[in-house]
């Protein structure tokens, strides 16, 4: 026969995990919520208008050209190292570091047509690199820049954050070389997709890295058997939200939190 003490705990643990379960833990449902809205946005529509134009290109990017009324120039040109695309008999003309709309006006000045009879596109961007860090889908990796589209954009083209990410625990690092600290952006995931702020969604710059932190919570769980996770997941969900441990304790999170704190003693000084 089981001891009463040992039943009268068994009970209790029963209850606790019953509970758990018919509860859903605040952070974790917030996050959910952020990561399905973030992949659902209908507005990247209106973000990145224009964004493709104003994109500045570079070797080795690949350009589509076509001419009305002249087919010999259908198809694609690689940009070169020297800056320049090969026309054949028209020359070999210098795009480097120039917009759609100047690459079409050279263009159409080279084979001797109006520029409307022009369109140029980039079909693929291999000239200039963002960097993924943290949780986000595919975890850490370069994606090309494909001009200033915003945080929000670039984490939908890859394909959206892990389970794990924390949406408040992202930020932009920007280097600036040869002048010292690097620029840090914060931006606020939760107030973007849910309450539609884009005060902290910041524009890209070539070579910005994007960190995406991961929750304490998905940090521990790592360290948890996979067998007892669902336990572990119930007691967490029972804990009222500000007992719950933060969420910027991790490493890299601390450092990009010491450079913010870095500039803003700056602008004191100043």
């Amino acid at each position: 026969m089981v001891p009463a003490p040992r039943r009268r705990a068994a009970r209790a643990l029963a209850c606790a995990l019953a509970v758990g379960a018919g509860l859903v833990g605040c952070a974790a449902d917030q996050q959910a919520i952020v990561k399905k809205n973030l992949m659902a946005d209908k507005l990247a529509a209106q973000r990145i208008a224009g964004v493709a134009e104003h994109y500045r290109v570079g070797c080795p990017d690949v350009l589509e050209v076509a001419v009305a009324g002249r087919p010999e120039f259908g198809g694609h040109y690689i940009v070169e190292p020297d800056g320049r695309i090969n026309l054949g008999r028209y020359g070999r003309i210098r795009i480097q570091d120039r917009v759609l709309a100047e690459i079409d006006g050279q263009l159409a000045a080279a084979v001797g047509v109006h520029p409307p009879q022009v369109r140029v596109r980039v079909v693929e961007y291999r000239s200039q690199q963002l960097v993924l860090i943290g949780q986000v889908v595919g975890w850490q990796r370069t994606v090309p820049y494909q001009g200033q589209e915003t945080v929000l954009d670039l984490l939908q083209r890859a394909g959206g954050i892990t389970p794990g990410a924390a949406p408040r625990d992202v930020y932009v690092v920007r280097s600036h070389l040869g002048e010292g600290r690097p620029e840090v952006f914060h931006v606020d995931l939760d107030a973007i997709v849910l309450r539609k702020d884009d005060a902290t969604n910041v524009r890209l710059m070539p070579s910005d890295h994007v960190y995406v932190g991961e929750t304490r919570q998905a940090r521990i769980e790592k360290c948890i058997p996979p067998w007892l996770r669902p336990v572990y997941q119930k007691l967490w969900d029972m804990l009222p939200v500000d007992q719950q441990p933060r969420e910027h304790e991790h490493v890299l999170s601390r450092w990009i939190a010491g450079l913010r704190g870095g500039d803003a003693a700056d602008a004191k000084k100043e």
